[in-house]
């Protein structure tokens, strides 16, 4: 089992997005896991829609609080300092503004829900948060069981990481946050990158894409990652990325969310939104500097 250091922070304050579904309930059990990588406080935090008709948001508190209060008992009952928050709106900015309010270190939401968090991370929801985050976003998985059960895949999710990069400033911000894992972790990583035809990076040989790659698989080498394998691959980034990680076994995959900049917000944005929606593995988001 990986136990974090007292150097990893990064998950000490999280976020947690819950819609009150029985993937919500899984997604809380993902605690388990991040515990041992320094979770100390979580934010549960129930995004109600905006409406104008008189006392509908009096009848959802008190339909939410039930369900609300059975989640926070179950993570207190862990050891985990909890506080609830239920703002009435539109789920991204909701979960971002809350965010914001309590200094989070990440974000937690599930990629299956039912209610407000359907497509939080299929769809519009995630697309926004991916666009406006200024936080870590770590979107764990939610597998649908036969007779409605669901499950999460945040089983020893900090056992081998998948680390895609672009040589983008983006995805060096990403590989800072990387290297905070390891050094709490000392778990195994590859570190990918994908040469798309026709893509931003064919101007440079594919001598000079491997010394990159193994530029930066000696940096976290010697942050203490137990493993690092640098691989080169051909493809479609997304797709590469989805299935590597799929076939490779990884548990977690890190990579920044967002580009910066009109060309590298049209690349790494639109790369992250499709790992989103099609990856299987849970995957941590980074943000750009703003």
């Amino acid at each position: 089992m990986c136990r974090a250091s007292k150097e990893l922070t990064m998950f000490r304050k999280m976020l947690v997005c819950t819609d009150l579904s029985p993937a919500s309930d899984a997604l809380i059990k993902c605690v388990e896991e991040l515990r041992n990588v320094g979770m100390e406080e979580v934010v549960l935090t129930h995004v109600r829609f905006m409406s104008t008709a008189p006392g509908v948001e009096e009848i959802l508190s008190e339909e939410s609080s039930p369900a609300l209060q059975g989640q926070r008992s179950y993570l207190e009952e862990r050891g985990m300092r909890v506080s609830v928050e239920m703002p009435c709106g539109l789920p991204s900015q909701g979960i971002v503004d809350v965010a914001e309010k309590h200094d989070v270190s990440a974000i937690l939401i599930g990629s299956h829900g039912k209610g407000i968090l359907q497509s939080a991370a299929l769809g519009s929801v995630s697309a926004q948060l991916l666009h406006q985050m200024r936080r870590p976003v770590l979107l764990a998985r939610i597998a649908l069981l036969e007779g409605g059960e669901c499950e999460s895949v945040c089983s020893r999710m900090f056992r081998r990481l998948l680390f895609p990069t672009d040589f983008s400033e983006t995805a060096e911000r990403a590989m800072e946050y990387l290297g905070r894992i390891i050094k709490g972790t000392r778990c195994s990583v590859t570190v990918m990158h994908v040469r798309e035809q026709g893509g931003a990076d064919q101007q440079d040989s594919e001598e000079d894409v491997r010394f990159l790659l193994e530029a930066k698989a000696r940096r976290l080498r010697m942050q203490g990652a137990t493993e690092v394998i640098p691989l080169l691959v051909h493809g479609s980034p997304a797709g590469e990325i989805v299935e590597r990680a799929a076939r490779g076994g990884f548990s977690l995959i890190v990579m920044g969310g967002q580009g910066k900049g009109i060309i590298e917000e049209l690349f790494l944005g639109s790369v992250a939104n499709q790992v989103a929606r099609r990856a299987e593995t849970p995957v941590l988001f980074i943000p750009a500097l703003r």
